[in-house]
């Protein structure tokens, strides 16, 4: 039923659509592109139901109603296929052949204009997040760029026809923040820089939102909208009823009645369409011959114009050349009669015979007739029945001249019509035997004395008003168009077999957009004549509707819809010299509660003369319910020149629930209008880069802040919270060097991992200490403890991890810039191996800046090269002493490896040494000998240098960091210090805890990893850039 006719193969709209019967695809060729052969070389490829067919076969190939036809553009590029088409004559439907040639002709070689494209209205607006059902509502810390996500679904609706507003209501993030006009941006442009075409309001949580309508819940259709055939609707063309007319040789009007004559019944097609009956609104262009004079700037119309019973202002439609002009009657003057002259004689023609025949269907004759230096040409072509039909026709085309036809006594005879006569000989060509007989005799007028010759009525015409631009142009002489009310529109009233009695009427739109329709009583009917150039045409009643769609989903109801109307190639048709003019479509939607029979309805007109994309919005309020809708067209596509295609680009409905505040959830209602700024980007993504507001006025973007939020909100109280660590950790390492943790989260995380998060941002880590949720900092410290083999319950395990090619010899870490806001990566590399073979690809989550980034990198690597050994052993419960990251001093008793454990069972000191007693005799022998003292509360001291007194007995320099004085000894209920007699050459293992299990019989796992100051030589470098 559709062809339809692409400017390229790439996606996009149809540049023509049009309608067609069962015929073959060469047949519509013929009837559509004037001069077509199937032996030229054709510039088009067809496709059938997605199959291509070559043009060998068109000849062959039927399509039907139901077949897909498209057409695409062949494009050649030498000058002989461009001079073969520049010279075919493009006619209605000729489209893919005009596509060819426009662009053709602009290459080196060709000329020519290339055809005028309108404007398109951006119908791809600002966007936001669509969350999905379930997901957590972001949570912001510190400063962070994000993208809000949809409270409600968004709405488009077009304003002042040529752009679109886009009304958004957004999500930003959970609690108060601070937003700057700057943080707000499209893309990366703020919003500041598109001027008015961008407004907004920030809502702070729990804000009442109801005054703003863009905060409305509306449900926009699924079923209605952007197709994944990349339209902006769905294609209203489709619904528009089918243009049928009469079929016949010729018509005579007369009066208020349209006679067929000679019907043909050709290809089983009915002489009246079977669709129309009374009450069915049809368009006549019933031409007649004018006699045209320029004067006054005006193109003076003389004929037969009474049947219009014009006035002035009233307004016409003058069809000329295929060409609708809508003008205003702009004078209007009467014809006068003739005054007889005095005496005188009417020059004749007239026939030797009667016609033989009224019937010249089958062998059309024509000639000419001269008269007062004027030639008018007269061709019989039908069946005229009678000699009254005979004479009616010949007297149309001789109308100007002063001459009739007449019947005299059954011959036929072309005369003067009445006195004063104007003497002369009529002239004429020869004269066709079957109407004049052998030997027409003419006989030369004798002039009259005195007298008037008639004066014909006439009128002048405007545009737009009686007194607006004169209407001129036409060419002067005998003339043959249409003249009629504006519109051509008649309504049956009557029909039988060959004849339909008709009323004038004039059609007007309503208030509410209906059509009003009502007849014209001074109206005086067709003067009588037989056309064999009129056209009677209407529609069938046959509606193809488009929908309905529910607007509303189960269980909801709505008070108001809107929908959304796209003339995506513009409204305008064009004449065939290329001037523009007013295209009228009109619509039909019709609604009704779900369940209920009857159906409401509006109906919208639209009248344009533009190739701009232009679109409409109307909105209707119901009743409260749940309603269907659906819409066609009254009119259909009139394709070839004309651009009146158009689309439902979408269908929403205002839902009667929605919330008035949002507790907790900072908000922002925005409206966006496309404009060519916005067009011009390529991202349209709405962000924002709010920075979070603590509570308690604590620092913004502080680390500290953001756990004491955390663990707030998990309900920790201030006594659960070791806020002196916490704030001690704040103080001295994160605010001076200006760590801070900005992040958004995005997804469900637990709250371990958003701690964890937090603390690895300032180079730390999360604990619970002594009960309390606290954190710690990873870097150079003194060791805090001792676990020795008098407290261990098992063999110290220590394993090494040989270096490998399975080795991490290079770092990647990614992290979110925080003046661009993009993904960007530093290089960890270690000096000397700019090319490593192996590289980890880290991501950081919480730092905006590539230094930080960069010496938490660093840290990985360092530690993936220098942290080797893993220590495992079990104790009672002294491991319990110690916390995650603590660093402590192991050691073992393999013979050979310099250290020695022992318990002090005595001690006395005095202000200059400490005395001690040993349960085990240590090994001088050792390269400069060392001692570490475990204080019962675990806490291990500084190496101190002995000095040996005997076998069991030593002495170190009495410090105040020893505190002797707090040792309980000989009690029975602690157990006493323990002494790490070791070498200053080789150290006990340095230590990081990394894990303590406890378990149900009282014993403890302990893991720790080694420690290695040179893990954290770069905690304060500065990005050297990227690897060359």
């Amino acid at each position: 039923m559709t062809i339809r006719i692409y400017p390229s193969r790439l996606p996009g709209e149809p540049l023509e659509t049009h309608h067609h019967e069962s015929m073959t695809l060469s047949a519509w060729f013929e009837q559509n592109v004037k001069g077509w052969r199937p032996d030229q070389q054709h510039p088009v490829a067809v496709e059938i139901d997605g199959a291509p067919v070559p043009p060998a076969e068109w000849p062959l190939c039927v399509i039907k109603r139901e077949t897909d036809v498209r057409m695409y553009p062949v494009p050649y590029g030498t000058g002989a296929e461009i001079a073969i088409w520049v010279a075919v004559s493009v006619a209605v439907a000729s489209a893919a052949y005009s596509i060819y040639m426009m662009s053709t002709m602009s290459q080196p070689g060709g000329s020519g204009a290339q055809a005028a494209s309108g404007d398109q209205i951006d119908l791809n607006p600002a966007k936001a997040n669509a969350a999905k059902l379930g997901d957590p509502i972001r949570e912001i810390f510190g400063k962070y760029r994000v993208w809000p996500d949809y409270v409600m679904q968004p709405v488009s609706r077009f304003v002042n026809e040529t752009s679109m507003e886009t009304s958004m209501f957004l999500c930003i993030c959970v609690g108060d923040v601070a937003i700057n006009q700057s943080d707000l941006k499209v893309g990366n442009t703020p919003f500041s820089s598109f001027g008015t075409d961008i407004s907004y309001k920030i809502y702070p949580p729990g804000a009442d939102v109801s005054g703003d309508t863009r905060t409305e819940n509306w449900f926009n259709s699924p079923e209605v909208g952007n197709t994944g055939s990349g339209t902006a609707g769905l294609d209203l063309g489709s619904s528009g009823p089918e243009t049928v007319s009469i079929i016949a040789d010729a018509l005579v009007v007369s009066d208020n009645t349209i006679t067929l004559v000679d019907v043909s019944a050709s290809g089983g097609d009915e002489e009246i369409p079977p669709s129309w009956t009374v009450g069915t609104v049809i368009t006549v262009l019933a031409p007649n011959s004018y006699t045209v004079v320029s004067s006054g700037g005006y193109s003076v119309i003389y004929g037969g114009i009474e049947e219009l019973a014009p006035y002035v202002g009233m307004p016409l439609t003058l069809n000329y050349n295929g060409n609708d002009y809508d003008l205003v009657t702009a004078s209007y003057a009467p014809g006068v009669p003739a005054v007889p002259g005095v005496g005188g004689s009417a020059a004749t023609i007239t026939a030797s015979a009667a016609p033989t025949s009224y019937d010249f269907s089958t062998a059309p004759v024509t000639f000419s007739i001269s008269w007062q230096g004027t030639t008018y040409a007269v061709s019989l072509v039908t069946n005229y029945v009678t000699m009254s039909g005979l004479t009616s026709s010949i007297t149309s085309q001789l109308s100007g001249s002063g001459l009739v036809a007449r019947d005299i006594s059954g011959r036929l005879e072309i005369g003067e019509a009445s006195s004063p006569f104007a003497g002369g000989s009529i002239t004429n060509s020869p004269l066709p035997a079957s109407a004049f007989g052998d030997a027409p005799v003419n006989t030369t007028g004798v002039k009259s004395a005195g007298g008037t010759a008639e004066v014909r009525a006439h009128i002048t015409l405007a545009y737009n008003s009686a007194a607006g631009t004169p209407f001129t142009g036409l060419p002067e002489g005998i003339q043959r168009f249409s003249l009629g009310l504006a519109g051509n529109q008649f309504r049956i009233t009557a029909i039988d077999s060959q004849t339909v009695t008709v009323e004038r009427i004039t059609v007007t739109t309503g208030p509410a957009g209906e059509t009003i329709t009502t007849p014209d009583p001074s109206w005086p009917g067709f003067t009588e004549r037989t056309l064999l150039d009129a056209t009677v045409t209407g529609v069938s009643d046959d509606y193809e509707w488009v929908g309905p769609f529910l607007a509303c989903p189960d269980g909801e109801t709505l008070d108001t819809f809107e929908v959304n109307i796209n003339f995506q190639s513009g409204l305008v048709r064009y004449t065939d010299k290329g001037n523009k003019r007013s295209m009228p479509v009109r619509l039909v939607i019709q609604y009704r509660k779900v369940g209920t029979t009857a159906w409401q309805q509006q109906s919208p007109f639209y009248s344009r003369s533009t190739e701009n994309q232009i679109g409409f919005t109307h909105r209707y309020n119901v009743p409260p319910g749940q309603y269907e809708i659906r819409m066609r067209r009254t009119e259909p596509v009139k394709g070839g020149s004309t651009r009146d295609q158009v689309f439902w680009q979408a269908l929403r409905s205002r839902l009667s629930k929605r919330p008035v505040k949002y507790e907790g959830v900072t908000t922002m209602a925005l409206t966006v209008r496309t404009g060519n700024r916005l067009a011009a980007m390529s991202d349209r993504r709405i962000s924002v880069t709010p920075t979070r507001l603590y509570s308690g006025g604590r620092v913004a973007r502080s680390i500290s802040g953001a756990l004491y939020h955390v663990l707030e909100s998990l309900g920790f109280t201030a006594s659960q919270i070791d806020t002196a660590a916490i704030n001690a950790l704040e103080q001295t390492y994160w605010t001076p060097r200006g760590e801070k943790f900005d992040w958004a989260s995005g997804e469900s995380k637990s709250a371990l991992e958003v701690l964890q998060k937090i603390t690895n941002a300032g180079m730390g880590y999360f604990l619970l200490s002594d009960g309390l949720a606290s954190a710690g900092r990873e870097g150079i410290k003194p060791w805090v403890g001792m676990i020795t083999p008098q407290e261990t319950t098992e063999e110290l395990q220590t394993a090494f991890k040989a270096p490998s090619q399975d080795d991490y010899d290079g770092v990647d870490v990614t992290y979110i810039n925080g003046t661009t806001w993009a993904e960007e990566t530093v290089q960890c590399r270690i000096p000397g191996n700019p090319t490593p073979v192996k590289v980890e690809d880290y991501t950081l989550d919480g730092v905006l800046d590539e230094d930080r980034a960069y010496r938490i990198g660093m840290r990985r690597l360092l530690g993936y090269q220098l942290q080797r050994l893993q220590h495992t052993t079990s104790t009672e419960m002294d491991a319990l002493c110690y916390e995650f990251m603590d660093r402590i001093i192991m050691s073992d008793d393999i013979p050979g490896g310099q250290t020695l454990s022992c318990l002090i069972t005595d001690m006395t000191y005095d202000s200059s040494k400490i005395t001690m007693t040993l349960s085990e005799a240590p090994d001088w022998s050792f390269q400069n000998p060392r001692v570490i003292i475990r204080h019962q509360d675990s806490r291990a001291s500084e190496m101190v240098v002995p000095t040996r007194i005997d076998d069991f007995t030593i002495s170190v320099p009495y410090s105040a960091a020893l505190e002797p004085e707090l040792w309980a000894m000989n009690d029975a209920y602690i157990e006493p210090p323990r002494l790490l007699f070791c070498s200053s050459v080789r150290i006990p293992y340095d230590a990081l805890v990394g894990e303590i299990t406890p378990g149900n019989d009282g014993i403890s796992q302990v893991t720790a990893i080694q420690y290695h100051p040179g893990k954290y030589a770069y905690d304060d470098a500065t990005y050297p850039g990227d690897v060359a």
